[in-house]
C-alpha cells in the first residue's frame, strides 16, 4: 500500500485543497486548520495522498514540540517511517494507538479527552464573579497556576508555550493579588476555542470555573457563532461544569506523553 501513497507538505501552493478536506469537520481538524492559517512559520502539516490524489492521513508538527495525527494507520505509518521526532505530547484517535505504540514507544503516558461543543444561544448564564483580561505580563503566574491545577496534563507548560496575541486572549479572577482561576480562548472564524480552564485547588467548589467561562462565552458570542472545549475523560467535575454550561460531547481523542 505505501508504494501507492506520495508525501505532500501543506504549502500556499496546495493549501486550498487542504481547506476544502478539512472544511466540513472542524471538531476534527481545529489545530490543523487554526494553527496553518495563524502561525505557518510554526507549523508542518503533511498529507497522504493515494493514487487517485484522496487524502488519507496528515500530520501536524508544531514547533517540533506537539504532533497530531489523523488519518489511516497505514497513510500515517508511512508519513511517519524514517523520521525521528521527539516531541512533548502526540495526539490521535482510537484507531492510532497501535501506531503510535510502534513509533514512539516510550509514549506510554495515555490521557483520554474529550471534545465537546457548544452554539451560540445554547449557553447558560453562571456569571457570578468579576474578572480581567490578562496580559503578556502574567505569562509566569499562568503556567504556575496551570501546573499546579492540573499537574498530570499541564505539567510539562512552560512561559514560551503560552500564547498571547489577536487570537489567544486569557481571562483571569483574582483573590487581591492572586491568580485564582483562569480562561484561555482561541478564536478563529466564528469559532472559539476554550484552550485552558483551571482553578486553584485552595479555591474550588466555589463556582469560579463557571462564572468565568460565562463571563468568556459572553464575550465570544458577541460576534463568534461556536466554542469548543478540551476535558480529561476522568475529570468528572469538569465534565459536568460544562454540560452544565451547554457544552455536549462531539467526539474522543487521547493524548500521549512520556511517562
Amino acid at each position: 500500500m505505501h508504494d501507492r501513497l506520495r508525501s505532500i507538505r501543506v504549502t500556499s501552493n496546495n493549501e486550498a485543497f487542504f481547506y476544502d478536506y478539512i472544511k466540513n469537520n472542524f471538531a476534527e481538524y481545529f489545530f490543523f486548520h487554526v494553527d496553518y492559517a495563524q502561525y505557518p512559520e510554526s507549523t508542518q502539516i503533511y498529507m497522504a495522498l493515494d493514487d487517485e490524489d484522496k487524502i488519507q492521513g496528515m500530520v501536524l508538527i508544531w514547533k517540533d514540540r506537539r504532533i497530531q495525527l489523523r488519518g489511516t494507520s497505514v497513510s500515517l505509518g508511512f508519513l511517519l517511517n524514517g523520521k525521528n521526532y521527539n516531541p512533548i505530547s502526540i495526539t490521535g484517535f482510537d484507531n492510532h494507538k497501535e501506531l503510535i505504540s510502534k513509533f514512539f514507544p516510550d509514549y506510554k503516558k495515555e490521557i483520554a479527552l474529550y471534545r465537546m461543543v457548544l452554539k451560540k444561544g445554547d449557553q447558560k448564564d453562571f456569571e457570578n464573579y468579576s474578572f480581567q483580561k490578562l496580559t503578556e505580563s502574567h505569562r509566569e503566574e499562568l503556567t504556575s497556576l496551570m501546573r499546579i491545577a492540573d499537574p498530570i496534563y499541564w505539567g510539562s507548560r512552560e512561559p514560551e508555550d503560552i500564547l498571547i496575541d489577536e487570537n489567544n486572549t486569557w481571562y483571569g479572577i483574582m483573590n487581591k493579588k492572586d491568580l485564582i482561576c483562569i480562561v484561555g480562548l482561541w478564536k478563529y472564524e466564528g469559532i472559539g476555542y476554550i484552550a485552558v480552564v483551571g482553578t486553584h485547588p485552595d479555591y474550588l467548589n466555589r463556582g469560579y470555573a463557571s462564572s468565568l467561562i460565562s463571563s468568556t462565552l459572553k464575550e465570544l458570542f458577541q460576534d463568534n457563532e461556536q466554542s469548543f472545549i478540551t476535558v480529561r475523560m476522568a475529570n468528572a467535575p469538569a465534565i459536568h461544569t460544562y454540560k452544565k454550561l451547554g457544552f455536549s460531547i462531539c467526539n474522543v481523542h487521547y493524548s500521549y506523553e512520556r511517562l
